[in-house]
């Protein structure tokens, strides 16, 4: 990930409508998916500068890990302790030393896509928590993902593959990010052709104060949608899975 991608992300993560959007969603499926549990260890594997940290601590006691020196000192600046240097492919913990791990907007970074989600698997205690966020369809594909540093984008069917690999069992796989996804489509179709991300501007540029909050509300309404159902398209996919036996290897197709 480019270093200024990570400045970008740590000046907007606390205030721009989709981090902000996001993290009520995951709010809500975690509380759906823990139901209770008491402070679950838990690992946020590519923590970036450390908010979603701080929305994972009234779950547990979380750790943060990521690669980038630069993330973890943004993150030791808001105060967070729990805080290490680390490859996504290499995790300096033992097995079985988290009840949650989550990966949100990771994995599409990895090089090494399998080393990363064999290792999460292994630092999970069995009957353990994944929680995986990753970009859905090619043709959304933008400025802002090269500035990144991604990799890939992903399918349904290609995630289900990965996690079921791992000897899990799939409580959840949908998109989100859907009410504005005809938003998202159309500001990259005009994006895109303009090669903007040479100049290493980004997607997340904040919009006025009105409107972001108005994308938020709208963005957050999605809480309410997973309530009734799962949702079939958007800009992100999102699996939610239980680890259930000793790892049997990740697929890699």
């Amino acid at each position: 990930m480019d270093p200024a991608a990570y400045e970008v992300v740590h000046d907007l993560e606390e205030s721009h409508w989709f981090f902000v959007a996001k993290r009520r969603i995951l709010s809500r499926l975690l509380d759906e998916m823990l139901d209770g549990a008491r402070n679950p260890r838990i690992l946020d594997v590519g923590c970036g500068s450390g908010a979603t940290m701080g929305f994972l601590e009234r779950y547990g006691e979380v750790t943060g890990v990521d690669i980038s020196p630069q993330a973890v000192k943004y993150g030791r600046e808001q105060g967070r302790a729990r805080l290490c240097l680390a490859d996504g492919g290499h995790l300096p913990f033992a097995e079985g030393s988290f009840d949650l791990v989550t990966a949100l907007d990771l994995l599409e970074h990895v090089a090494q896509e399998v080393m990363g989600q064999r290792e999460m698997w292994r630092v999970l205690e069995h009957e353990g928590r994944l929680v995986v966020v990753v970009p859905a369809f090619a043709f959304l594909w933008s400025d802002f993902d090269k500035f990144s540093g991604r990799h890939r984008w992903y399918a349904q069917a290609q995630l289900r593959r990965r996690a079921v690999g791992a000897g899990s069992e799939v409580a959840r796989l949908c998109c989100f990010d859907t009410l504005l996804f005809p938003v998202v489509w159309g500001v990259r179709a005009v994006k895109n052709p303009m090669g903007r991300w040479v100049s290493l501007r980004s997607d997340l540029e904040t919009p006025t104060r009105g409107l972001n909050t108005a994308l938020a509300a709208i963005f957050s309404l999605e809480r309410g949608l997973f309530a009734w159902r799962d949702l079939r398209f958007g800009v992100s996919l999102l699996c939610m899975a239980r680890k259930r036996c000793s790892q049997r290897g990740v697929d890699e197709t």
